[in-house]
């Protein structure tokens, strides 16, 4: 025990000044001479595989399971804690019984490639797959297949555990409950996986769930599997932490990811150049400054400006567009000045027109292909009730991204809900099918759209479409379109068989009455200069509105967008 503390005050002593993981090996090269030899040549994926397989079992150093936390100090201690890419919680390692001191619940190990997909030998206990996390965390991840979520069930977000990534309904049908990494993490996952095919491709990685992961005889990975583990692949290059970590445990078990050495190899097994030939002097291996070689990712800085100030910077993918928005900004002096948006060109002074382009969320931002500033653009609003403003919202149903025989029960889009009911004449609930991309809704089922003063719903309904007749609780319903004025409207599903498709509804509202006025628009507002009133001088010019987060000019009771095209009413 004495000389297990002796370790861990030379690794804090070591550590405390670094920013990234460190390897505390002494003279270990970081790829030694010759350990890939009889990689170049080879052409097809299963030889490239095979070779692979050769150079990373060789002299293979197998550690137990429940012998591996002391691993852990050389290989995932960063600055004073484990590092755990399943949550945000910091845990101090004290001995090898995991006495622990932590904000969560205690850590322990999970496997990427989960344990009950493994069998027996040594991939249970290899240090590429298995990776010191949150308990809880761990538990809540379960053994679920990895996957693009759709619907989240609420892993992530976890004020308590501070999980990392998501935990839902996979966006593939038929594949049901994934978990999704973290974006920084997922090329971390991803080469866990393309590792795993190598070093155990003549063992069998597929029992229960890992067959939506692994095909077998040999081992590879599936074509589900692979349609994401590329992308997070490319996407989230080789990192130094990562770098660090391969070269820890080449120290530990004596063998690498060679994934992370030569993240270009996976394009030759999978990707871009499947089936040609390996050149490994051609790449530059990533502990010696190489990238990702014909994949060819950028990474572009996105710097966020307020009051001349960057509050943030986020590191973007060439031609992706930004994922996240830095927290919006409060509003400043003088305080009728509120934030509205986010401008790439600043404003000088005050300008009585917003910005040509005003980005309000994320999916609204172009594709990133260069270092950009964003700047905070704020403005003088007012509210005033001098009349209604009507708007459209459209609810598409494929849009949603349920998943095929999924039951739904409500959608919120903007100001308008949608709930769904079984009704009292039939036992069926209403469910999505990628068949006709809409929501059946069967003899007896119902489905309710709330919203404030309901002038218009038009209902489209999906191919194949039964057409049982349609009863309304209140105003008319002519063909496919309702009309009337209420702030609840149910619609009933007749019939005695077959059922009704919906695929999208439009439904168009008066709104609540006030509207948000906005003028002298500015990128920096420390000044004091006195701001006008815009009360009793709508009529007749044009105005700045603010509806469901969406900017619009009201010109003669018609809207039109921040460019001047009309928007649909």
């Amino acid at each position: 025990m004495s000389n297990l503390k002796s370790q861990i005050a030379l690794v804090l002593a070591l550590f405390v000044a670094q920013v990234t993981i460190a390897n505390v090996i002494e003279g270990v090269a970081a790829i030694p001479d010759g350990y890939y030899d009889g990689v170049s040549g080879k052409k097809t994926p299963a030889a490239i595989l095979t070779a692979l397989q050769t150079c990373i079992s060789k002299n293979y150093n197998e550690i137990s399971y429940k012998g591996l936390e002391p691993h852990y100090l050389n290989t995932d201690f960063y600055a004073d804690s484990l590092w755990d890419m399943y949550s945000t919680c910091h845990f101090v390692y004290e001995d090898a019984n995991k006495a622990q001191k932590a904000v969560c619940d205690g850590w322990n190990k999970e496997h990427v490639c989960c344990q009950s997909w493994l069998g027996s030998g040594p991939m249970v206990s290899d240090l590429f797959n298995v990776y010191p996390t949150d308990a809880r965390v761990n538990n809540l991840r379960s053994n679920y297949p990895y996957g693009v979520v759709g619907t989240n069930k609420g892993i992530s977000n976890d004020p308590d555990h501070h999980a990392l990534g998501k935990l839902g309904t996979s966006t593939t049908s038929g594949v049901g409950t994934v978990y999704e990494p973290d974006d920084k993490y997922k090329g971390d996952f991803a080469r866990t996986f393309f590792y795993m095919v190598a070093r155990y491709r003549d063992k069998i990685l597929n029992s229960g769930d890992g067959s939506t992961m692994f095909s077998s005889n040999p081992t590879d990975l599936t074509a589900y599997s692979l349609s994401f583990l590329l992308d997070w692949h490319r996407n989230d290059p080789v990192s130094q932490k990562e770098i660090d970590r391969n070269q820890a445990v080449y120290g530990e078990q004596n063998n690498r990811n060679p994934f992370i050495d030569y993240p270009d190899l996976v394009e030759y097994v999978w990707g871009t150049m499947k089936n040609q030939q390996v050149d490994l002097e051609s790449m530059t291996p990533t502990c010696d400054g190489g990238g990702q070689g014909p994949v060819g990712n950028v990474k572009y800085g996105v710097s966020w400006s307020v009051n001349g100030t960057i509050v943030s910077v986020d590191s973007i993918v060439e031609n992706k567009k930004i994922q996240t928005l830095p927290e919006m900004p409060e509003s400043c002096s003088p305080t009728s000045n509120v934030f509205v948006g986010w401008s790439s060109a600043p404003i000088s002074g005050v300008a009585d027109e917003a910005p040509a382009t005003l980005f309000i969320a994320s999916d609204q931002f172009p594709a990133v292909d260069a270092d950009i500033i964003y700047y905070a653009v704020f403005a003088h609003a007012e509210t005033i009730d001098n009349g209604k403003v009507e708007s459209t919202e459209s609810v598409n149903m494929k849009a949603q991204g349920f998943s095929n025989g999924q039951a739904v029960s409500s959608i919120q889009k903007g100001d308008v809900t949608i709930t769904f009911g079984k009704g009292t004449a039939g036992s069926n609930v209403p469910k999505y099918y990628n068949t006709g991309e809409a929501v059946r809704c069967y003899p007896g089922n119902t489905f309710t759209v709330t919203a404030t003063e309901i002038t218009k719903i038009v209902l489209t309904f999906g191919s194949g479409d039964s057409n049982n007749a349609i009863t309304v609780s209140t105003g008319n319903l002519t063909g496919s379109t309702w009309t009337g004025s209420a702030d609840e409207v149910v619609f009933s599903v007749g019939g005695s068989s077959g059922h009704r498709r919906i695929a999208q509804l439009d439904v168009t509202m008066n709104g609540s009455g006030a509207q948000t006025i906005y003028s002298a628009f500015l990128t920096s507002c420390d000044g004091t200069e006195d701001l006008p009133s815009l009360q009793g001088e709508t009529e007749g010019r044009p105005v700045k509105v603010l509806i469901d987060g969406h900017l619009y000019i009201k010109f003669d009771g018609r809207l039109y967008d921040i460019l001047g095209r009309p928007a649909r009413n």
